[in-house]
């Protein structure tokens, strides 16, 4: 539903605006998308200059900063790009990237076997070979690539893309919306996502596992990766080829894993984390600092041993401080 650039400049808490207040928008969308009729965003850690300047949406809100980088006419001026992004949520249409590629009906090939308890969305391709087995939810304007399967009960929607030759395995999730909130004032606002989910050929992904899809760029899973049961990528996190995830693993937002890299069990990699290739993370491991060294080897948990020696151990390591 189409707003007033005037109550949308309200709602987001604008300072200063210097497009016509009385047009209105049709939806909230990144630079690179956003039509005529758009309300659009600026964000120098995400977006270019020239992408920015490519984009013919209506206005763009941007930080008071940056507003040199966009163009006279357009300019919807705030305190917080994310925030505002976060406030206007609810009350206009978040457009996801890929959503501007959708084709106009459902491709399902003949040789795909769909289970009949499976629920199809609108716009959704599925290829050659491919299974969805009984209680997969596929929402619009998902593509799924040949000889894929989809095990029971799991879920795909947010415009994801998967790959040719993927397994996703039981009750598992992708596309779901990130865990992506800001505070404003007492409360937490979700920040809308305008990313998806890429899984790219011969995935294999287990039982219950959770692939959020990105806020602002896609959530991508590498060629060949590998991921064990109840793992979660977080929303923009990169996985490169080939790389292996074991049980109960958290990848947080933004972060970036290299390819060939092996990660522990229960292990968890902070947030914009990132870790060069063939890098080993050992099980029960935190990482919150980048590492840049090819090959390395870490751990940070401490082997179970008696109680008495691992004491011993903490106030030595506190004496030394």
């Amino acid at each position: 539903m189409a707003q007033l650039l005037a109550d949308l400049a309200r709602l987001a808490g604008a300072t200063d605006f210097s497009c016509t207040p009385g047009v209105a928008v049709d939806r909230l969308c990144a630079p690179d998308v956003a039509g005529p009729d758009d309300l659009s965003f600026f964000l120098p850690a995400v977006h270019s200059s020239r992408v920015l300047q490519a984009s013919p949406a209506r206005a763009i809100l941007v930080s008071a900063v940056d507003t040199d980088q966009v163009g006279p006419e357009r300019t919807l001026v705030v305190s917080d790009v994310v925030q505002a992004l976060a406030r206007l949520a609810a009350w206009t249409t978040a457009t996801r990237s890929r959503a501007r590629q959708l084709r106009t009906m459902t491709v399902i090939d003949a040789s795909a076997v769909v289970a009949s308890s499976a629920v199809i969305g609108p716009d959704v391709a599925i290829g050659a070979g491919s299974r969805i087995e009984d209680g997969v939810v596929v929402g619009p304007g998902v593509v799924i690539g040949a000889y894929t399967t989809l095990g029971p009960g799991a879920t795909v929607r947010g415009y994801a893309h998967i790959g040719n030759r993927v397994h996703i395995g039981a009750r598992s999730t992708i596309g779901e919306d990130g865990f992506a909130f800001v505070r404003d004032g007492a409360q937490w606002l979700r920040v809308p996502g305008f990313g998806s989910v890429d899984i790219a050929d011969d995935v294999h992904i287990l039982d219950q596992t959770v692939v959020h899809a990105g806020v602002f760029g896609d959530t991508m899973i590498g060629q060949g990766c590998v991921l064990d049961s109840h793992v979660l990528i977080g929303h923009d996190a990169r996985v490169g080829a080939r790389s292996a995830i074991a049980g109960q693993c958290a990848i947080a937002g933004a972060a970036r894993i290299g390819s060939g890299c092996r990660i522990g069990g229960k292990s968890a990699i902070g947030e914009g984390v990132v870790l060069a290739d063939d890098v080993t993370i050992t099980a029960m491991s935190l990482v919150m600092r980048s590492i840049d060294r090819r090959g390395a080897r870490y751990s940070s948990s401490w082997p179970a041993q008696p109680s008495t020696t691992w004491w011993r151990q903490v106030i030595g390591l506190q004496r030394s401080r």
